[in-house]
């Protein structure tokens, strides 16, 4: 069984300006040294990881990784900062017979990825994938009420020009030009 410890520098890839580079670069150190008090003999380390996405080098170590092998990875955001992606890596190292060991406080576990932490991926994805609920949303969202004719007209009546209808009604100016040529 080959264990392969994984570290992704996150400080670097979120783009968050640390002041002080010898705290980013003694978290790498921790980790590193973590990850060879877990029994990696090796250890790969990712700097660029696009976005919400996997990074090549996991992408590689999981390739490389055979079925009896064991990923070590310091903390779960090393993965991805995104649920869906950290849930298809799982989904692939369980599919595939490679284990996982999260160095995480509270979520140290050895060998094959489980039920229950893909489980509870899923439903945080799922709530991630649901739309937010607009009577809940301080903001106006969503599409704005129909403006009809007769609304356009009683505005006319009272000796509005199609600019001002079309301020006082928030649609655009030729929204009022057309509904007038309607009727």
């Amino acid at each position: 069984m080959l264990r392969i410890g994984y570290i992704c520098d996150t400080a670097l890839l979120s783009g968050n300006e640390i002041d002080d580079v010898t705290s980013r670069t003694s978290q790498v150190e921790e980790d590193r040294t973590a990850l060879i008090q877990a029994g990696c003999k090796v250890i790969r380390f990712e700097t660029a990881r696009p976005s919400r996405a996997v990074g090549v080098v996991l992408k590689a170590i999981i390739d490389f990784a055979d079925q009896g092998d064991e990923i070590v990875i310091a903390r779960l955001n090393q993965i991805s900062d995104s649920s869906p992606a950290v849930l298809t890596v799982l989904k692939t190292l369980r599919g595939r017979g490679i284990g996982l060991r999260l160095l995480d406080a509270g979520l140290n576990r050895e060998g094959l990825v489980d039920d229950a932490l893909i489980k509870v991926l899923e439903m945080i994805c799922s709530l991630e994938d649901r739309p937010k609920n607009r009577a809940l949303s301080p903001a106006n969202t969503g599409r704005r009420p129909r403006v009809t004719t007769d609304d356009i007209r009683s505005l006319q009546a009272r000796g509005m020009n199609a600019v001002q209808i079309a301020e006082h009604l928030r649609v655009s100016r030729m929204t009022v030009w057309r509904k007038l040529q309607q009727a």
